[in-house]
C-alpha cells in the first residue's frame, strides 16, 4: 500500500505494539514514526507515521486530556500550524478514560486540527447526525458542539461507521474513500486528501551527472594550462585551491545537471507480484460495487494470492543479493541497513524563548548554543613553549622523499569509478577520466605538503 500511494501521513489503530517490540521492527523508510502502546495489556496501541520532508513534532495535551491509546503532532504549515491525532477508542473503554478522550476534543478543536479515529461508536447515523446509544448521542453532541466536521459517510467495518476523520474546517478533507482492509484487518481503510499547505524539509536538488560529462572537451581545456608556472612560489595550500578552482570549473562547464529522483521501493517485488496486487485491488472494487458474497470470495481469494506472491517474491530477492554478495556487496548491506536501522531525526526544537525552532540553521545555532554552555573555560594566556628536538642519529633523519606524477597517476588508476568521493567532493569517476591532466599538479601539491609545511 505504502509503495502504491506514497501517502504523507499514515495512522495505524490497534498496532498490537508493545515497548518490548523496537522501532527498528516497526519503522518505514522515509517517515518518522510516533507510536504510543497499550501498557499493561495485550491489544491496542496507535502508530502515525509522517514523511521526513515534512516539519511535524509530537506535542503533549493537558494532564486531564492525556489518552491511553493516541499520540498528537504538530505539521508546521505556516502560521497557524496543523494539529494531526490519531486516536484508539477501545469498546471496553472505562469512564475514565472516556472523560480525557472527550477534554482532548475539547482543547484540540480550539485549533486547526485533523484527527483520525478508530472510535468504536457504531449506532451514529452521521448522514442525519442521529443515534441510539446514550455514548453515542453523547460522542455526537460533542462534534457537533465543538464544531468539527466528520467526512466519513460509509461503512468501515461490515455495516458500521467505526472509523471516522474529524477537522476543525471542513475545507481540510477532501476527496475520503473508503478502501480495502490492511492485511488481516476486518477494518477498511480510509484514504482521503488533506489540503493545506505543509513546509517541507525537502527542495528540488540537483547533482552532477558524471557519467554523461564531455570528459574529452574537459581534458582539452585542462591540457592548456601551463602547472609549472602557474604553481611556481606557491605554497602547497595555494596550490591546491588553484587545482580545486580549476577542477570545479571544468565541472560546471562540462558536466551536465540531473535531477534527484526518488529511489524505487519496489525492488524486491517480482512483475508477477505487482499483477497480482493489482488484480487484488481491481477485485476489491467490484465487490464494493456489487456487494455480492460471490465478488467478496473472489476478491479474497485473490487477496490471498497476493499475498503469497509477495512472500516468495520478497524471499526469491533476498536470496539473490545474498547470492551475489561477493560482487555486489553494496546492495546487500543497503537493504539490511534498511531493515535494521531507525533514523532519529533532529528537532524540531523549544527554544530559551519556548517558541518552537523548525528551521535547520536556527536548530544548529539553538544546540551550539547549549553545548558550548557546558564547556570548560580554559585559560589560555600562559601556553607552554615546546622546544623541537631530534635525538636520533644522522642517517635516523627522514630522506627525500620525491612525489611524481606517475606515481600519482598509478594510485588514481587503482580507484573504481563507482565509488564515493571524499571530503573534496571529487568523484573517482572525474579523476580517471582526467589523469594524464591532474597527476602534475597533484605531484606538486604533495610535495610541497611534505617539505614546506
Amino acid at each position: 500500500m505504502v509503495e502504491d500511494i506514497d501517502p504523507h501521513i499514515i495512522g495505524i489503530t490497534e498496532s498490537w505494539a508493545i515497548p518490548d517490540i523496537s522501532d527498528a521492527e516497526l519503522g518505514m523508510t522515509g517517515y518518522v514514526m510516533f507510536r504510543k502502546d497499550r501498557l499493561g495489556r495485550r491489544g491496542g496501541g496507535v502508530m502515525l507515521y509522517i514523511k521526513e520532508s515534512i516539519q511535524a513534532y509530537e506535542i503533549k495535551l493537558e494532564k486531564e486530556a492525556e489518552c491511553e491509546e493516541a499520540v498528537w503532532c504538530n505539521i508546521v504549515t505556516g502560521k497557524p500550524t496543523l494539529t494531526v491525532g490519531l486516536v484508539y477508542r477501545s469498546p471496553n473503554i472505562s469512564m475514565e478514560e472516556n472523560e480525557k478522550i472527550h477534554n482532548a476534543i475539547k482543547e484540540v478543536s480550539k485549533r486547526d486540527c485533523i484527527i483520525m479515529w478508530d472510535f468504536n461508536h457504531g449506532h451514529i447515523q452521521w448522514t442525519s447526525l442521529q443515534s441510539t446509544g446514550r455514548e453515542d448521542q453523547e460522542f455526537l453532541n460533542l462534534v457537533q458542539d465543538s464544531f468539527l466536521s466528520q467526512h466519513v459517510l460509509e461503512a468501515t467495518r461490515g455495516e458500521n461507521v467505526l472509523d471516522i476523520v474529524l477537522s476543525s474546517q471542513k475545507e481540510f478533507v477532501d476527496n475520503v474513500k473508503i478502501c480495502e482492509p490492511l492485511g488481516c484487518s476486518d477494518h477498511n481503510q480510509i484514504h482521503f486528501i488533506i489540503k493545506v499547505k505543509g513546509e517541507r524539509n525537502r527542495k528540488i536538488r540537483y547533482r552532477k551527472h558524471f557519467h554523461k560529462g564531455r570528459y574529452k572537451d574537459m581534458r582539452e581545456y585542462l591540457a592548456k594550462i601551463d602547472w609549472n608556472n602557474t604553481l611556481k612560489n606557491k605554497t602547497a595550500t595555494e596550490c591546491w585551491n588553484i587545482l580545486k578552482s580549476e577542477i570545479d570549473c571544468v565541472v560546471d562547464k562540462f558536466v551536465p545537471l540531473k535531477k534527484q529522483g526518488k529511489r524505487s521501493k519496489k525492488k524486491h517485488l517480482s512483475k508477477e507480484a505487482i499483477r497480482k496486487i493489482k488484480y487484488k485491488q481491481m477485485m476489491w472494487k467490484t465487490y464494493r460495487h456489487t456487494g455480492s458474497e460471490e465478488d467478496y470470495s473472489i476478491y479474497k481469494e485473490a487477496l490471498n494470492q497476493a499475498t503469497a506472491e509477495i512472500r516468495n517474491s520478497k524471499r526469491s530477492y533476498e536470496q539473490k543479493i545474498a547470492f551475489n554478495i561477493k560482487h555486489d556487496s553494496k546492495s546487500f548491506y543497503v537493504y539490511v541497513r534498511s531493515k535494521q536501522k531507525v533514523q532519529d531525526k533532529v528537532g524540531p526544537l523549544e527554544g530559551s524563548d519556548g517558541n518552537i525552532i523548525t528551521e535547520g540553521f536556527l536548530m544548529a545555532e539553538n544546540l551550539n548554543e547549549y553545548f558550548s554552555s557546558v564547556f570548560t573555560k580554559e585559560d589560555i594566556s600562559i601556553l607552554p613553549v615546546l622546544e623541537t628536538k631530534f635525538e636520533g642519529r644522522e642517517f635516523d633523519y627522514l630522506g627525500q622523499l620525491i612525489v611524481t606524477p606517475t606515481m600519482v597517476a598509478m594510485k588514481i588508476r587503482d580507484m573504481k569509478d563507482n565509488k564515493s568521493p571524499g571530503v573534496d567532493g571529487i568523484p573517482p569517476k572525474l579523476l580517471l577520466e582526467i589523469v594524464e591532466q591532474i597527476s602534475i599538479p597533484l605531484a606538486t601539491v604533495f610535495n610541497l605538503s611534505i617539505w614546506h609545511v
